[in-house]
């Protein structure tokens, strides 16, 4: 089940998979709280699995955050976030989703639909970048 949560929430999350290698980087995001932001969780048996934060600036969105718990990563959880966070942005007609992801998440937001656009970047500490965009009509 997928349903919205609170910023708070996804920190568990965040911190076993994306910050796992940097305990003391801040698992809360600039933005986390802003007015325009949410995040979904995709629970499975009362415990969240995934996470995704959704960061909306006018018509268009940055995709932040994504991760879903190791244990339960390639049963297509991140994929049915990603739809849920899409159905939503759709709805209040999101031109525009975008994000810098890893080097190793790449070909899974290829298969969501997403291209990449320009030049790998480093992000530090964590690692090597590109920015992704999906354009919805």
């Amino acid at each position: 089940m997928i349903k919205l949560i609170s910023a708070e929430e996804t920190y568990p999350v965040r911190k076993a998979v994306l910050r796992k290698e940097f305990p003391d980087e801040p698992h809360q995001f600039s933005g986390d709280l802003d007015p325009d932001t949410f995040h979904l969780g995709y629970f499975e048996e009362n415990e969240i699995k995934g996470i995704v934060t959704i960061m909306k600036n006018g018509s268009v969105a940055q995709l932040r955050g994504m991760a879903v718990s190791e244990d339960c990563q390639g049963k297509g959880f991140g994929k049915m976030l990603i739809q849920k966070a899409e159905d939503i942005l759709r709805k209040d007609k999101i031109s525009k989703i975008w994000m810098n992801a890893r080097e190793k998440a790449v070909p899974f937001y290829e298969k969501c639909g997403y291209k990449i656009e320009g030049e790998i970047f480093i992000i530090k500490p964590i690692g090597f970048h590109y920015l992704m965009a999906k354009y919805f009509d």
